[in-house]
C-alpha cells in the first residue's frame, strides 16, 4: 500500500478566492427542499360529512297513543284525531 503524505497547505492569499462551501449550498437549498417535500406528501383527506340531523316534530299523545303530526309550510303542524 502506498504512504499517505500529508496535503499541502495553503497560502492565506490564495484562500481569499474560496467563497461558499458546502454548508452554504445546503442552507440556501433547504426552503426549495421542503417545499418539495410539503408538496410530495397526499392531500390530508377531508373530515366525513356531519351526520344530518332530522328536523324537530312535536310529539302529541292524546289518552296515551301517538297522533300522526304533519308539517305545515307554514312551520306549523297539524294532526287529526280520530274521535
Amino acid at each position: 500500500m502506498p504512504a499517505h503524505e500529508e496535503l499541502p497547505t495553503l497560502d492565506t492569499a490564495d484562500l481569499s478566492k474560496v467563497t461558499g462551501g458546502t454548508a452554504s449550498d445546503m442552507s440556501s437549498m433547504l426552503l426549495p427542499m421542503l417545499m418539495m417535500r410539503n408538496r410530495a406528501q397526499p392531500a390530508a383527506a377531508a373530515p366525513a360529512p356531519a351526520p344530518a340531523v332530522p328536523a324537530w316534530t312535536p310529539k302529541i299523545t292524546v289518552d296515551g297513543v301517538d297522533q300522526t303530526v304533519t308539517p305545515s309550510s307554514d312551520g306549523t303542524f297539524t294532526t287529526s284525531t280520530d274521535v
